[in-house]
């Protein structure tokens, strides 16, 4: 008996070499990091070569350590305390875990730990997918909003400002309720040899900062930090990281101490001889995008402007339409950053705002109105920045549970933008977008004339253009059959002057859906 079985023993040797080495070969090939790790520990035993590339630590500075005595892993979570909670719930995950390569670049990454028996002994194997992309499209996108409302607010007080002093104040004080930073402050200089710049307003988390600075502006040591820089070259300055950056060494303890982590400066030039300066400190290290550093010295373009006005007691009807202008910008700016999160559907705002043009100018709305309609069509899917890019991209049917998250991005949208003080109801078009007139849509299940007229052109055109296009999860289905759709329930679902309109500029006016 023992005998006959004998021969099984190589076979199953065979196996285990096998199944080792095909594991081998995925370790080393994988386009995502590994850690393996000693469970009791918590000393590193192997990594593959996509996160020694990753990191830009060699094989040998892995081996042996624990993972915090790597100096990627010193300043996150993963400590002495994540191990213990990771050994007891043998699972732990972040999802936006910020990592420092030995070159000193910051990345950011999604990083899973799981505990698992391995022939009895018990090892952590750590994945880890680089995010910094995804992150950076996300926070800039996220930014860009922030300064989006930072400067309606900021255009509202410029049109109310009555002194000087109120409008420095102000500004600081919408930069820190508004806008979320720590602080901000408004320095000004004199003529003197020293070339100080003295503080006229501030607001936030000051806390005696500016009585301990001296900052200057001439071309010396205290002269070499972002406020006197951008005073003596004319030019926006930001450091993503005042804990590291040698240019903030005169000031680091103190911005520190104060929750000061990142900060940006905006020159400005209000008249004569008198150079200014908006400098706001954020508690975030931010890495500045040149959308949010644009925005801001837009902002403080506009301080400079409103305080010429003030002194001159002109200006107010330009102004005006100035703060139009940089309203629509904004837009496009908005508009942008979500095209660069969600590649799949990028161009997919700007077609769907190109067919409400259409429809609307077939009705006979008027120009305002079709201004603001393609405005609130370049924009309205803003709130999808909620929705994961797994599930907007996802190429299967969704679950219950992600398709409720997707219908929320009318509701984000409108939150996102409501306090923007536009002349057109953009905010309440991209809420209502999805609603139907039997009152079977959502957010709200909005019937019949409870729903602008406008989003009812946005929902048809919507429909229209998301059916005639690729999607992840199907291909096109075609020009016939979306308007297939929105001629079976005309009158039902959609308003029928607009559908009768849509259908209009496609059969009668040759109308295509252009890339």
């Amino acid at each position: 008996m023992n005998n006959a079985s004998a021969p099984h023993v190589p076979i199953v040797d065979a196996a285990l070499r096998m199944s080792e080495a095909r594991y081998r070969r995925l370790f080393e090939s994988a386009q995502d990091g590994i850690l393996i790790l000693n469970a009791k520990t918590a000393q590193i035993d192997d990594v593959n070569p996509f996160l020694i590339e990753l990191l830009g630590y060699s094989h040998a500075e892995f081996l042996g350590k624990k993972l915090w005595e790597i100096g990627a892993f010193v300043d996150t979570f993963l400590n002495m305390d994540a191990f213990a909670e990771l050994q007891a719930r043998r699972y732990i995950r972040y999802d936006k875990l910020p990592l420092m390569t030995k070159d000193g670049q910051r990345i950011f990454v999604e990083f899973v730990s799981n505990v698992y028996d391995c022939e009895g002994i018990d090892v952590i194997q750590c994945n880890i997918r680089d995010n910094t992309k995804r992150h950076i499209a996300e926070m800039a996108l996220k930014l860009t909003t922030r300064s989006l409302k930072l400067l309606s607010a900021s255009n509202v007080a410029l049109l109310e400002a009555s002194s000087e002093n109120g409008l420095h104040t102000e500004y600081c004080r919408i930069a820190v309720e508004t806008g979320n930073y720590r602080m901000a402050w408004i320095g000004v200089t004199d003529s003197a040899p020293d070339r100080l710049v003295h503080p006229v307003a501030h607001y936030g988390h000051e806390e005696g900062y500016l009585d301990t600075v001296k900052i200057s502006w001439a071309d010396t040591e205290n002269g070499n930090g972002p406020t006197g820089r951008a005073i003596r070259l004319g030019q926006v300055q930001f450091i993503d990281d005042i804990a590291t950056d040698p240019n903030m060494s005169p000031w680091r303890t103190e911005a520190l101490k104060r929750g000061f982590n990142s900060t940006i400066a905006l020159p400005f030039h209000p008249s004569g001889d008198v150079k200014a300066c908006l400098t706001l400190y954020s508690a975030e290290r931010i890495t500045w995008s040149a959308a949010e550093r644009k925005l801001l010295e837009e902002i403080a373009s506009d301080l400079a402007f409103g305080i010429t006005a003030i002194r001159t007691g002109q200006a107010k009807l330009k102004y005006q339409e100035d703060l139009r202008i940089s309203l629509e910008k904004t837009i496009q700016v908005v508009a942008s950053a979500v095209d660069m999160r969600d590649s799949y559907t990028g161009g997919h705002q700007r077609r769907v705002a190109n067919i409400c043009v259409r429809i609307a100018t077939e009705l006979g709305l008027s120009k305002e109105r079709i201004h603001g309609l393609h405005l609130a069509g370049t924009i309205h899917d803003l709130g999808k920045i909620v929705c994961p890019a797994e599930i907007l991209a996802k190429p299967g049917r969704l679950s219950t549970n992600e398709f409720n998250l997707i219908k929320e991005h009318p509701q984000t949208g409108f939150n996102i933008i409501k306090d923007v003080d536009f002349p057109w109801p953009i905010a309440q078009i991209i809420l209502q977008h999805h609603e139907r007139i039997d009152g079977s849509g959502y957010p709200q299940g909005l019937a019949g004339d409870a729903i602008l007229f406008e989003a009812k052109i946005l929902m048809v055109a919507d429909v229209v253009e998301a059916m005639a296009s690729h999607r992840p999860y199907r291909p096109a289905l075609g020009i016939d059959a979306a308007l297939g759709e929105i001629t079976t329930h005309r009158g039902t679902l959609f308003d029928a002057d607009v559908v009768d309109k849509c259908l209009c500029i496609f059969h009668d006016q040759g109308y295509k859906i252009e890339n």
